[in-house]
């Protein structure tokens, strides 16, 4: 009877090895026949291709023909995605004085790190519907899509950035004024002394230097009055403030919007605008007696819209509004 049992143990083991054996050999099949029908693509190296132009030519179609059986790491498929959305969409051969970046995203398939070329085939078509109805919505003057960057993360999240320029024409200042008197000569006896370089930076530069200038301006002393008394905060943010005249930044933007740097003329705008919209709106929304601009920050905002989910930056300007701690009388706006 021992020997009975031992023979059965035996066979049952028999019978667990080669099952084991045969799952086993399965998931290898299974993985030599992933591996063997998805073959990753050497890299594309830049400095070996002759004909940038015959080779996305080639790639494309072949993109279009595939059956699946080729693979490109994340690197390389987020190269030719961009590759081949420059060569469909953008021009760089165009003149501009403007420039907007934009963010999009969407989601790609990748598998064990690679992405196959039915999943970029796929990538592509979305990113080219993406792109065309971002492009549509912006409405920039003299509008051009000057470049496409890609970059495709272990996730699937392929992060699209977008180099918009524009051609933007001088706004004549002198047809309307928001602060400043029109026969003043604001260009040049008040713009061009305070603001004297060419170019100034939207978060950093430009805020610091609207900050000064402004606070200057209507920060100057207050008869009889030796302190404040804070009464509101007031914010004025993108896109709710809107110049009927036309102005440099997005969608006619009173304050800075979609344009990383500023030039004089851009600074010259601001200045009289964000003052403006200080001094208008204690003018319209009465809350208490001799309220008076105290101070003026500026706060760059850099986030993804959420209507459009698109990447910008802008200015909120908060003004600080007070009362003379000891005085019933404040000098008024500036009235020269």
């Amino acid at each position: 009877m021992k020997r009975f049992n031992s023979i059965i143990a035996i066979i049952g083991l028999a019978i667990v090895a080669t099952a084991v054996a045969f799952v086993s050999c399965k998931k290898e099949t299974e993985k030599a026949l992933s591996q063997k029908d998805c073959t990753i693509q050497q890299a594309a190296d830049v400095r070996q291709i002759e004909d940038i132009n015959l080779y996305l030519k080639d790639f494309k179609k072949k993109m279009k023909e595939s059956k699946g059986d080729e693979a490109y790491t994340l690197e390389d498929a987020a190269w030719h995605l961009a590759c081949l959305a420059n060569v469909d969409l953008c021009n760089a051969n165009v003149e501009f004085n403007n420039v907007r970046f934009d963010t999009i995203e969407i989601q790609v398939k990748v598998n064990d790190g690679v992405v196959e070329m039915r999943e970029l085939r796929l990538a592509y078509e979305q990113m080219l519907t993406e792109i065309q109805s971002v492009e549509e919505t912006l409405g920039l003057d003299n509008q051009n899509l000057r470049f496409v960057d890609v970059f495709v993360s272990e996730n699937g999240i392929a992060r699209i950035v977008l180099m918009n320029t524009s051609n933007i024409l001088s706004r004549n200042l002198y047809d309307n004024y928001w602060y400043f008197p029109d026969t003043f000569g604001y260009l040049d006896s008040i713009c061009y002394v305070q603001f004297t370089n060419y170019q100034y930076q939207w978060n950093t530069t430009a805020k610091r230097e609207l900050e000064r200038v402004i606070n200057v301006f209507e920060g100057r002393e207050t008869p009889y009055a030796t302190s404040y008394n804070p009464t509101r905060i007031i914010s004025f943010d993108f896109p709710q403030w809107i110049d009927p005249y036309g102005s440099p930044f997005d969608l006619d933007s009173r304050l800075c919007a979609g344009t990383f740097y500023l030039s004089q003329e851009d600074m010259c705008y601001c200045l009289d605008s964000y003052l403006g919209l200080g001094i208008d709106y204690l003018a319209n929304n009465y809350y208490v007696e001799n309220e008076y601009p105290i101070y003026w920050t500026i706060k760059p905002i850099d986030t993804v819209l959420p209507n459009d989910n698109l990447h910008s930056y802008y200015h909120r300007l908060n003004v600080r509004f007070g009362t003379p701690a000891n005085s019933g009388i404040i000098s008024p706006p500036f009235q020269d």
